[in-house]
């Protein structure tokens, strides 16, 4: 039966949008200072007043949406009895992405402000930081419990995916590969690792995209099983 054209428009569209919200994501990790713990008052000051703009217009948006749009491609990809895995494994990383993008929004806020002495005196300014920094663990719960429902998703999700061949068997091992290792990747890894893990995660997450497309469209998600 085919798609009618609306649906197909309004799929397509959302592909676009994943696409332009993981460029998006990719970035504003490139752009912003390297979290090491703590967040550096000169770090933010050399960002000037594009610090809080960037994060609440890019870096917080482009990451709720890539793992909303995700989650719709996600439950696209559903076959058969283990298409369950792939509703509870979508809900999970729409969830946890929503969750995740909000968290690391709220968290630079009063920094942002700290950080600007039109507002606050630098001497002030650096003491606040070292107030804040000493409150990140308030937000801890909420921001590694989003990864973990994240990473719990995308795994049940990609076991789903496996069993419903969907995608071609070997991307999808990969991607379970990848899931484990960037469990295991320290956020203090150097700089050129760590970017590499976080292509890694665009990749994966574009290519859900474009086979949950294809599947929801067309019907025709068959390469796994030919794979």
């Amino acid at each position: 039966m085919p798609v009618p054209k609306l649906r197909r428009a309004a799929l397509v569209a959302l592909f676009v949008l994943l696409l332009a919200s993981l460029a998006g994501r990719t970035v504003f990790m490139l752009w912003e200072p390297p979290f090491d713990g703590a967040i550096h008052y000169d770090d933010v000051r050399e960002l000037g007043s594009a610090y809080w703009p960037m994060n609440l217009y890019l870096g917080g948006p482009a990451y709720a949406v890539s793992w909303i749009a995700a989650a719709v491609f996600i439950v696209g990809l559903a076959r058969g009895r283990a298409g369950v895995l792939n509703l509870v494994g979508a809900f999970l990383a729409g969830l946890g992405g929503v969750v995740f993008a909000l968290a690391i929004t709220a968290e630079v806020l009063p920094f942002a402000y700290a950080a600007d002495p039109a507002v606050v005196p630098e001497a002030q300014g650096r003491a606040l930081f070292d107030v804040f920094n000493d409150q990140l663990d308030g937000l801890l719960p909420a921001v590694l419990g989003s990864q973990v429902a994240i990473v719990l998703g995308m795994v049940l999700a990609l076991v789903g995916i496996l069993i419903g061949r969907t995608m071609p068997r070997p991307l999808v091992v990969a991607a379970l590969v990848y899931v484990v290792a960037f469990v295991l990747v320290p956020q203090d890894a150097a700089r050129a690792v760590v970017v590499a893990s976080y292509l890694a995660q665009v990749a994966l997450v574009a290519a859900i995209g474009w086979y949950g497309l294809r599947a929801a469209t067309d019907g025709a998600a068959t390469d796994g099983e030919r794979a």
